[in-house]
């Protein structure tokens, strides 16, 4: 699945396995391994985590 934040797309494979969050970035391991997203702003690196958390059902 694709996340679009700012024309900017970000793959994720789900499951995800781990998340983790800092001010504005956010570290993530996939079934392809470790990913680091940042963001311009800490609201749009809580609703990306939001998503993560959601779509990892």
């Amino acid at each position: 699945m694709s996340y679009l934040v700012n024309g900017h797309e970000i793959t994720v494979n789900f499951p995800v396995n781990s998340i983790s969050v800092n001010k504005s970035s956010i570290a993530f391991t996939d079934c392809r391994g470790k990913n680091r997203e940042t963001f311009s702003k800490r609201t749009e690196a809580l609703k990306f985590m939001k998503w993560l958390l959601s779509s990892n059902k």
